[in-house]
């Protein structure tokens, strides 16, 4: 029984490492999951505060370090508290120099050099954004508008372990579970001239003789949403405004079940099954770059490696330096979320055009209503991510009561697949025609009224055809929105840019040290450390920078 044991826990360990080692195969979507800047997606899916080897290595290496007694039963429980902020926003690359897309304010937006500053005036298309799509007006000025968030962690992570036996062979078991809150603050700024400019008349209401006030003063406002004016609905999804937090949460409580296969009295080495289930937030698009705590909704199951190996002790038994090893890997199972979605022949930034609500088939009727594609492209979707791996290696000197670690932590995460969860959604996106520029009541209300201009882009469009002066054939690319053929297409894989919104793969790297002090002369040996770190992303703002400083505490028995 105990030999099957072992060869259980050795072939899911091997399963792990390979899953660790191997590259994802995404199938027909290599080019959404292809290495590169990732931008026009609104949501920022992290690297959890719960997943962290290194904080596993600090929280559970008492266990060995401070024994107490080497026959039966031996454990820990410690707790690990820990600040983290973002670093790298306030520039979009090294040296001053844009487009290198390090910002994690690049990624809501679609600049032409894939910097986390966009410019906004009018439709020639040498903006990166149409003032009029925003409730902005037909303006004739420019600016720029540059999103430079701040991100703040606050955690802590409650760590039990107990084993069969500190230098033998034998089953051990551990939990863990997190509690804390995230808080995003989009600092989102402008610098320009733009004035806004009333909306001609029969572009947002029934008047063919009077103007509609643009209904924001700035992009600021404009990206809050929230207002409306005639024909013009409130934004609903895609906002960004004020300081987002979650709530305080418990996020992503994992077990792992494992046998030591070799242990004595200087090392040990453990194989285990882990699973992990999801109790934070989930994603609700309502914001971008929204705070997510957790694993936005995923549960993960999969195996863990563990071990640790004195590589020298003194004479007199009062120093010693130890190695760490702990390593995870995990499939991240179907998680029921929210998300929003460009229009794929629209191109990026494509969500927040305008389009006009429409009935019917052939002969549409006009419902009155022009609000921002993510309105109706905000969907329940179906995600899941093949793999998930995190390691950390430590070399941990030990002098009489005092310690000092320092190590290395690798996360990578593979990308993502995902689809509308057609289920759980009832729009027809047929019943919207893109309007660009062009208007649902023409001037004068002659005959070629409700145009449209199907393949608009959310910078680049034709100016509003003047119905009073123009007779057939129209310019090419204005068609009527009356004719269902000209709108969005009712498929859902054929209108959206579903690829799009698919989280990139992502690479870390980080540095951590520890310093710690255990009070040997008691019964449980308790211990009090202070940590520190700094996380950076190897592929570009799929991930994000972070430092951390932290503190553990708890016993051993």
């Amino acid at each position: 029984m105990k030999q099957n044991l072992k060869r259980l826990f050795l072939i899911t360990a091997i399963a792990s490492s390979a899953f660790l080692m191997q590259a994802e195969d995404c199938g027909d979507c290599d080019e959404a999951c292809k290495t590169g800047c990732t931008t026009s997606q609104n949501l920022w899916q992290p690297h959890a505060f719960s997943v962290s080897s290194s904080r596993e290595i600090l929280l559970q290496k008492p266990a060995w370090t401070n024994p107490t007694d080497d026959e039966g039963w031996f454990g820990t429980f410690g707790v690990g508290f820990d600040f983290m902020r973002n670093f790298g926003e306030a520039k979009d690359c090294c040296e001053d120099t844009k487009g290198c897309c390090r910002s994690l304010g690049a990624m809501p937006f679609w600049a032409a050099d894939n910097s986390n500053e966009m410019t906004l005036g009018d439709n020639s298309g040498a903006f990166d954004l149409d003032a009029y799509q925003m409730g902005l007006g037909p303006v004739t000025t420019n600016g720029t508008v540059r999103l430079t968030p701040k991100v703040t962690v606050a955690g802590g992570t409650f760590f039990a372990f107990a084993g069969a036996s500190r230098t033998e062979t034998g089953f051990f078991g551990k939990v863990h579970g997190s509690v804390g809150i995230m808080k995003i603050d989009p600092r989102l700024s402008f610098e320009d001239s733009v004035t806004p400019v009333n909306y001609p008349a029969g572009a947002l209401s029934e008047s063919e003789t009077e103007t509609v006030p643009a209904p924001y003063a700035n992009i600021k406002e404009a990206f809050a949403g929230g207002k409306s004016i005639g024909f013009l609905q409130p934004m609903k999804y895609g906002k960004i405004d004020c300081v987002q937090s979650t709530s305080a949460k418990f996020g992503d409580i994992a077990i792992a079940v494992g046998y030591n296969v070799y242990a004595d009295e200087t090392k040990h080495l453990g194989l285990a099954v882990r699973f992990s289930a999801p109790t934070g937030n989930k994603a609700e698009a309502e914001f971008a770059l929204e705070p997510i705590w957790g694993r936005n909704g995923h549960w993960g199951a999969g195996g863990e490696l563990m071990g640790h190996w004195r590589a020298w002790e003194s004479d007199t038994d009062d120093a010693h330096l130890d190695f760490w090893l702990e390593a995870t890997a995990e499939h991240l199972f179907r998680s029921n979320h929210r998300r929003s979605f460009d229009l794929k022949a629209n191109g990026r930034g494509s969500k927040y055009l305008l389009l006009g609500k429409y009935t019917g088939g052939v002969n549409g009727v006009f419902q009155n209503s022009i609000e921002n594609a993510v309105n109706v492209t905000t969907l329940p979707v179906e995600s899941t991510f093949s793999i998930e791996g995190n390691f950390a290696l430590m070399a941990d000197y030990h002098w009489d009561c005092w310690s000092v670690g320092l190590g290395y932590e690798g996360w990578g995460r593979s990308c993502e697949d995902l689809k509308i969860d057609c289920a759980c959604s009832s729009v027809n996106l047929n019943d919207y025609a893109v309007l660009g520029r062009q208007t649902p009541d023409g001037i004068n209300q002659t005959t070629l009224s409700h145009l449209s201009e199907p393949e608009a882009q959310i910078g680049k469009s034709q100016d509003r055809v003047n119905t009073a002066a123009t007779t057939d054939p129209l310019p090419a690319g204005i068609v009527s929105a009356l004719n269902g053929a000209n709108r969005i297409s009712e498929d859902l894989d054929t209108a959206l840019d579903i690829s799009g919104q698919r989280a990139h793969e992502a690479f870390t790297s980080k540095v951590f040290a520890q310093i710690a002090y255990t009070w040997k002369d008691s019964d449980y040996n308790p211990y009090l450390g202070i940590s520190g770190g700094a996380e950076w992303s190897h592929k570009d703002n799929s991930a994000t920078n972070m430092w951390n400083i932290g503190a553990q505490g708890g016993f051993a028995f």
